[in-house]
């Protein structure tokens, strides 16, 4: 994720006084003001189900509240396979209620090998449904495995061009959409009613480390990817249980955040990715993006999220209290969600006797921060 722009930016910032987390920019008096949202009803799917609609509804409803806190693959294991070493349900065990917020992650469904496309749906939806019926709100990225790949080599450069109208790639590109709609169209709650889902499609586009990133594509081919998998998603594919969110890695501007946007008609949330690298920025960089995503959002009427923030491996055991609640306490947020927790030596939330627990629990016991029991 490093943006040569970007850190360029913030050193300068640095540079100018703000040598640790501790900045001007956060005031420890600051009260949270929830957004005033009056949706227009208007959706990038037209004919999006009810049960989404309600889903935005709820959503609306806990930001009056506070901010709904989550994790990624809370639920089942990392890229939903069984592993050995896998910290499972090791949220629930620390914080005695489930995330209200659960990511999931549609990478394996572009692989070719049917047997392994079966037992990934099955374990990926029965994760899904699981999560849904213990009050969860469910998000999914989709790290889409490279079309080059599969075909047995490996290429970044013009990747997306060919997966456009036309393009060598195009007819893998439509494959893979059509594995994602069965999917989608296969979670169904227990009275059969489709599972909605918030759905953040070619994310961090304005990083350099995915073939969609900056470098591989120009910025008409991005969007013309992302109008593409929304319209054949919902018109072609008759997929109507998606809430779709627009949600680039950090930036230093809105002019930057707004480089890759594919236009209103496209995007129903707003979401940015902050991670703290433990380089002393990382409250001033998160304080920087949520208000500017709170400034295009509250411009067009629209709720916002801190999409993805972590720290790895949680190193420092105050981090909850002191650098992320900080980072979001004042904000108008609708959730943030943290990454996922695969094995001993790669989490991004405490488990049972991890040195950050307690903090993590103080973290969860403020009053603007909501779990699942605190969404319903």
């Amino acid at each position: 994720m490093n943006k040569g722009f970007g850190i360029l930016f913030l050193s300068i910032l640095i540079f100018l006084g703000c040598s640790t987390d501790d900045q001007s920019l956060y005031d420890p008096n600051a009260e949270r003001i929830p957004p005033t949202i009056s949706h227009d009803g208007i959706f990038a799917d037209p004919n999006i189900c009810q049960e989404a609609k309600d889903l935005y509804t709820r959503l609306i409803s806990s930001t009056q509240k506070g901010i709904a806190f989550g994790r990624q693959e809370a639920f089942g294991t990392g890229n939903n396979f069984p592993m050995p070493d896998k910290l499972d349900n090791d949220f629930y065990e620390v914080a005695n209620d489930h995330p209200a917020i659960a990511g999931f992650d549609l990478e394996l469904i572009s692989l070719q090998n049917t047997l392994v496309i079966d037992n990934f749906i099955e374990k990926f939806s029965n994760s899904v449904i699981e999560a849904h019926e213990n009050g969860s709100i469910i998000t999914m990225t989709w790290h889409a495995v490279n079309p080059s790949h599969i075909q047995g080599f490996e290429r970044r450069d013009n990747v997306v061009a060919d997966m456009l109208e036309g393009g060598e790639f195009r007819d893998l590109f439509l494959e893979s959409l059509g594995k994602i709609a069965t999917l989608f169209k296969n979670l169904k709650d227990s009275e059969g009613k489709p599972i909605p889902i918030l759905f953040r499609p070619w994310h961090e586009m304005n990083g350099d480390f995915f073939y969609w990133g900056e470098g591989f594509r120009t910025t008409d081919e991005y969007i013309q990817l992302y109008r593409d998998t929304i319209t054949i998603l919902s018109e072609d594919l008759d997929v109507h249980n998606l809430i779709y969110i627009y949600s680039p890695n950090w930036v230093s501007d809105a002019s930057e955040y707004m480089r890759n946007y594919p236009g209103d008609s496209y995007v129903d949330m707003f979401g940015v990715d902050v991670y703290d690298f433990m380089n002393g920025r990382f409250l001033q960089n998160a304080l920087n993006n949520l208000q500017i995503v709170e400034s295009i959002a509250t411009d067009k009427n629209r709720l916002f999220a801190l999409t993805e923030t972590g720290l790895t491996n949680v190193t420092r055991n105050d981090w909850w209290t002191e650098s992320l609640y900080k980072a979001i306490r004042s904000s108008s947020i609708s959730y943030a969600m943290v990454w996922r927790n695969d094995t001993p030596s790669f989490f991004h939330v405490p488990f049972l006797n991890h040195p950050s627990v307690e903090n993590f629990r103080g973290f969860l016991e403020k009053g603007t921060i909501l779990l699942s029991s605190d969404t319903q």
